[in-house]
């Protein structure tokens, strides 16, 4: 992995409904993954699609909709941190994931 595959930014504080967690959120292009690293664990914020047959493009995670998560991808693109592209529908249960451009 070279070092250009990752992007940081620090003291960001993510909402999930009633909890907010603060820590340094780490975009890493290469595996198409967004994490927010807090001083107890790690959050991971994308989700990954691929056997439901869907890639992120680069530059690009999917953040999923659903649980916990629910409204996640509004609140990170009302922060500037995302742009949301396109929402697709994916599982059994037909949850929603977003695939959202990272403006970090």
């Amino acid at each position: 992995m070279t070092e250009s595959a990752i992007t940081e930014k620090h003291s960001v504080t993510v909402s999930f409904g009633s909890i907010k967690l603060t820590g340094t959120l780490h975009h890493d292009d290469e595996n198409r993954s967004l994490v927010l690293e807090t001083d107890e664990e790690p959050e991971h914020l994308s989700v990954n699609l691929e056997s439901y047959g869907f890639t992120p493009k680069p530059g690009n995670v999917f953040i999923k909709d659903w649980s916990e998560h629910a409204g996640l991808t509004a609140r990170l693109e009302q922060a500037g941190l995302v742009q949301s592209l396109h929402e697709l529908t994916v599982g059994p249960f037909g949850s929603t994931a977003y695939e959202v451009k990272m403006t970090l």
